[in-house]
């Protein structure tokens, strides 16, 4: 599949329905504009892989892909999906896009799930508290890692006609 990509990034302009009337002339004027909101609306919204992180990190804010606009908390909301209760292994970095190793031991018997597994949108901080449980004890840690995509929609661009 090909990578969407425009030089300058799009925004809409507001066209009343009059002017798309069948006794209205179709000027370039009307074209430029029409192309200009069908190329805003498709990155309007955006999904973008964000990569694999732990416990205290902090998701940054997205670049999009196709045009280069930067994203902002508002326009954010992050949806992950559990790659591993386990702590990453030695070399992790946060925000990589290839799987992590994991590390070899856990703090607890093998019976374990998420807690509070969460990602604040207005801040991007991941919080992970995972339970483990020793016979009757339960024993709660901040392992696991998350695998993790931000949901990006855009505000509206008010462009004069």
């Amino acid at each position: 599949m090909s990578q969407l990509t425009w030089a300058t990034i799009p925004g809409f302009f507001d066209l009343d329905d009059a002017v798309l009337d069948p006794d209205q002339p179709v000027t370039d004027d009307l074209l430029k504009k029409m192309n200009h909101n069908g190329k805003a609306a498709a990155v309007r919204p955006e999904i973008i892989y964000m990569g694999f992180y732990k416990h205290g990190d902090t998701v940054g804010t997205p670049v999009s892909p196709v045009d280069g606009y930067n994203y902002v908390r508002s326009e954010l909301m992050f949806i992950w999906t559990m790659y591993s209760n386990r702590a990453p292994g030695g070399g992790f970095v946060s925000g990589q896009a290839a799987a992590p190793a994991q590390a070899s031991s856990q703090g607890g018997a093998l019976y374990n799930y998420p807690g509070e597994w969460d990602i604040n949108d207005a801040t991007g901080v991941v919080t992970l508290r995972t339970t483990y449980w020793t016979g009757s004890t339960e024993v709660v840690t901040t392992d696991g890692i998350v695998k993790v995509w931000a949901i990006c929609q855009r505000k509206s661009v008010n462009v004069a006609n």
